[in-house]
């Protein structure tokens, strides 16, 4: 990893964050960017001091094309070139309950949260690529992550979520399975220019969730438990190092089995 620029987006979420730290500490040059009250600049100073490699916070809406746009120009004036896309930003349920009521049945589903839910989680990965895509196309190449989901993948199982003050919701599935067609596609258009491009599905992910929710959660995967944010970081060294140089195109699932049954 020793001077690779990485651009992270999300970087402040739970996932994020431990990304940024196992890149940087194996010796990346980072490129941080999350929403202005998520504060990627003061995270990127104090993963920098942390560490002792450089970084470059970034305050960008990556479903804002002007921002997605100034966030390769500043990469780029920084650094000089771009080597990796960690295309990670997205909206959840938590991120949204104040948008309107994204947990809503289905039947009546208000359109400006499905609209919302789109623009972040698929319009967004899109912006990143495109803009992600030419910044590495002037190094002669490189690697771009699509962070998915799960639930991009199969159903959820509604049960886990009987009680719960949230639940999983369509817009998220549809916009998470949409970002695998974007990165196959991504990776048939840029193979013979030596970037390549795949997809990091992550299963479900411990984050403050209720012993409840976490036992049911646990009974559905083969390893009995949900992931852990450093259960993740291994796949996103690999598909960012030389390692995976003949890897594009493919979906890396990191969900304890679950997708196996």
């Amino acid at each position: 990893m020793d001077n690779k620029v990485i651009v992270v987006t999300g970087c402040t979420g739970v996932l994020g964050q431990a990304y940024c730290k196992a890149l940087s500490l194996r010796g990346a040059k980072l490129v941080m960017a999350d929403l202005a009250e998520r504060s990627p600049v003061m995270a990127a100073s104090q993963l920098s001091q942390e560490t002792g490699t450089e970084t470059l916070g970034v305050v960008c809406d990556v479903s804002n094309e002007s921002d997605v746009v100034s966030l390769f120009e500043r990469a780029l004036s920084a650094f000089g070139r771009v080597d990796v896309v960690l295309n990670n930003a997205a909206a959840t349920g938590e991120h949204l309950m104040r948008e309107g009521d994204v947990f809503a049945d289905f039947e009546s589903y208000p359109l400006e949260v499905w609209e919302k839910v789109l623009n972040t989680n698929l319009t967004g990965m899109f912006l990143v690529a495109r803009e992600g895509g030419k910044a590495m196309l002037l190094n002669g190449g490189g690697s771009m992550i699509n962070v998915s989901s799960i639930y991009g993948v199969v159903a959820p199982d509604h049960r886990l979520y009987d009680g719960m003050p949230f639940r999983s919701f369509a817009a998220y599935s549809a916009a998470k399975a949409g970002v695998h067609g974007l990165t196959q596609w991504l990776s048939t258009y840029w193979g013979e220019k030596a970037i390549r491009v795949n997809t990091l599905v992550p299963g479900g992910v411990n984050n403050g969730h209720s012993d409840t929710f976490k036992s049911r959660y646990a009974q559905r995967t083969p390893m009995n438990r949900m992931a852990e944010k450093d259960d993740l970081v291994g796949m996103v060294i690999y598909l960012s190092s030389e390692a995976s140089r003949y890897c594009t195109g493919q979906k890396f699932i990191v969900d304890g089995g679950l997708t196996a049954w």
